[in-house]
C-alpha cells in the first residue's frame, strides 16, 4: 500500500512539473510577443499551444520555480 502511494505521488509530481513547464513556455511566448496577431485584437490561442521558444524545458521549470 505504501508503494502505491509513493508511485502515485511521483506521477502527480511529474505531471505537475510537466504542466509548469508548459505554462512557463506560454508565459515566455506572451512576454516576448511571439503570439501577437496583427489582424485581431489580443492573443492567438492556437499559437500559444504550439509556440516553441528557444528555451529548453529545464530552463522553463527553473523559471517556473524561481521567485
Amino acid at each position: 500500500m505504501r508503494w502505491l502511494l509513493i508511485v502515485s505521488l511521483a506521477v502527480a509530481l511529474a505531471w505537475t512539473i510537466y504542466r509548469l513547464s508548459e505554462v512557463e513556455r506560454e508565459r515566455y511566448a506572451l512576454l516576448t510577443g511571439m503570439c501577437r496577431d496583427a489582424s485581431t485584437v489580443g492573443i492567438d490561442a492556437d499559437c500559444l499551444g504550439s509556440a516553441q521558444p528557444c528555451t529548453s524545458r529545464a530552463w522553463n521549470i527553473y523559471y517556473g520555480f524561481a521567485p
